[in-house]
């Protein structure tokens, strides 16, 4: 109930915030409405005054170009120097405050042409292809306008000093009748409405103020409001407890929530007198159902020995035919098992001689693996052992043939040089050339091939290489298949005595189950008899005890009716003793 006392003042203020915020919000923002738009007219009717006061100076001007005190050229560079000052030297006109609209409004002026005629900082240029932030083409659109009997122009543009930033502007432009300038003047409309702002802070901080002494006047005001209700929830919850020697609810007040706290109070009471009725009357119906508890449970006990006496009896009977019957299914069950664990034992007799035979074929051919492996061994030993050799041999011919390659390389060094003797000799000794010739070309070709031979010899030696390290990991496996099938014969000689032991034990098992049988037979064939006279004994018995077990139903009734009027007793004397009265 608190956290609801709660939210009631808690709707209240903000009801009433919300009574307070909306129209001071609206009266604000229509207010800067306003003077946005009053003053983006006044800002209007200013541009449009420069301009006619511009066209009034043009007027002046031409009225001395029409009684020749000055040309033509003369006239218009005065108003340019009148309006925004003489060009300096970067062709730029500086623009005079007193004819400024704003911070950056100024008068210019452009030809049908589109090109400018006067204007701070682009005199001369052709503004006909010149485009807008929006798209607008401003040189056409200027001429169209001026020409059309003169109005406003807006676009988009980008602010001077901060090209990031683009806002509105304004321009008025018309035709001076005079000259044929199309004279304008134009500015940005933050410039005019600049001062609106000021009213929108005013608002806001309005806003504020009265948001903040609103909240408190209301939350004093919806606390008086929601006390007598708070302490109503309160005494409400005393109550829920089974409380009712809560004081009255004391309100001064004559309104809704005063006539609530008394009805409050009156129904206090009545629920009071009411709970201390029900007590008194539950205290009688309490004591009666205690005496007839009683009674009832003395009759009962007295029944409840008779019926167990003689279910005990019919128990006994039925219990003797069950276990008769169950233990005649139970011979049943053991002679046919033992039939099947004859019939069993002899298939299992017969399987063990066939696995008997099984291993001992498995033993004989593991027994040959053996000797294939150890064959086998003994090849592949004798295999590694002439690779070995034959790798030696390969290093042995390696040796020779570097013996051989300097032999031809000594050859051949000694042709040279006898070629070389031979050339001194001239005539004499040219004979003896051809010769060193010849045994130079023999020494090249022997030194060539033993080259090739010595590359062969590396190819063989790397291939036996090979092979070694192949025949090694070949060796280690035929070792460890030797291992492998050694173990297996073994295990296979376990087996071959483990099945003749079975086999013998299976057939003194089988005799045994076959005599058992016999047995069990002549057992289910005496207890027969003596099931059907013990299921006589049981349905003579189970007569008597349902007759026994009506009349102990009967009086079991009886108490448990008792009992529960009793509890229900109990239970509402437990439930009023939790009320204060």
């Amino acid at each position: 109930m608190r956290l609801q006392t709660k939210s009631l003042r808690s709707k209240l203020v903000i009801f009433c915030i919300l009574v307070l915020l909306i129209p001071t919000i609206v009266i604000g923002i229509s207010t800067y409405q306003t003077t946005k738009s009053e003053l983006n007219e006044a800002g209007r009717n200013q541009l449009k005054q420069n301009v006619k006061m511009v066209i009034a100076m043009i007027t002046l001007m031409n009225q001395q170009v029409e009684t020749g005190k000055l040309t033509l050229e003369e006239a218009q560079e005065k108003v340019r120097q009148e309006l925004l000052g003489p060009k300096n030297a970067d062709n730029v006109r500086p623009m005079k405050q007193e004819y400024l609209v704003g911070k950056t409004g100024y008068p210019w002026a452009v030809n049908r042409e589109a090109i400018s005629v006067m204007n701070p900082n682009n005199e001369g240029q052709n503004l006909i292809d010149v485009k807008t932030e929006d798209g607008v083409m401003l040189g056409k659109e200027i001429v169209s306008v001026g020409t059309s009997g003169g109005g406003f122009l807006t676009y988009k543009y980008k602010l001077p000093g901060n090209v990031n930033r683009v806002e509105t502007k304004v321009n008025y432009v018309e035709v001076d009748p005079h000259w044929g300038w199309i004279v304008g003047c134009g500015a940005y409309y933050s410039e005019f409405n600049s001062s609106a702002n000021l009213i929108l802070y005013m608002v806001g901080l309005i806003s504020v103020i009265s948001l903040l002494a609103g909240i408190v006047i209301v939350y004093y005001f919806a606390g008086r409001f929601t006390k007598p209700i708070l302490q109503i929830a309160q005494k409400l919850n005393v109550v829920a407890d089974g409380d009712f020697t809560v004081e009255a609810v004391k309100v001064k007040s004559k309104d809704e929530i005063a006539e609530l706290a008394r009805d409050f109070n009156h129904m206090i009471e009545n629920m009071r007198k009411f709970v201390q009725t029900v007590h008194a009357s539950s205290r009688q119906v309490a004591t009666s159902s205690a005496e007839l508890r009683i009674s009832a449970e003395q009759t009962s006990q007295a029944t409840e020995q008779i019926t167990i006496s003689i279910t005990e009896s019919a128990s006994g009977a039925e219990d003797q035919k069950n276990s008769l019957q169950g233990a005649m299914r139970s011979l049943e069950e053991v002679a046919i098992g033992m039939q099947h664990i004859a019939k069993s034992s002899g298939s299992i007799s017969e399987s063990s001689a066939d696995t008997s035979g099984m291993a001992q074929a498995g033993g004989a051919a593991i027994e040959k693996t053996v000797e294939q492996m150890s064959s086998i061994f003994q090849s592949v030993h004798e295999s590694d052992t002439v690779v070995k050799l034959l790798d030696q041999r390969t290093k042995e011919i390696e040796g020779m043939l570097k013996v051989i390659s300097d032999i031809s390389a000594q050859t051949n060094l000694l042709a040279l040089n006898a070629a070389i003797e031979a050339a001194r000799a001239g005539e004499h000794g040219r004979g003896f050339s051809v010769v060193a010739d010849e045994v130079r070309k023999l020494a090249d070709q022997s030194n060539q091939s033993t080259m090739q031979i010595a590359k062969l010899i590396e190819e063989i030696h790397g291939d036996m290489t090979k092979t070694i390290r192949t025949m090694g990991k070949v060796k280690e496996e035929v070792e460890s298949g030797m291992d492998i099938a050694t173990e297996a014969k073994q295990k296979f000689s376990e087996i071959l005595l483990s099945t003749g032991q079975i086999s013998q034990q299976i057939e003194e098992l089988a005799s045994l189950t076959q005599q058992m049988s016999a047995s069990l037979q002549e057992v289910s064939r005496s207890g027969d008899e003596v099931s059907r006279i013990a299921e006589q004994a049981s349905d003579r018995s189970q007569n008597i005890a349902s007759a026994a077990e009506e009349q102990l139903a009967s009086m079991e009734e009886v108490t448990a009716l008792a009992t529960t009027l009793a509890n229900l007793s109990e239970e509402l004397q437990s439930v009023l003793g939790r009320f204060k009265f």
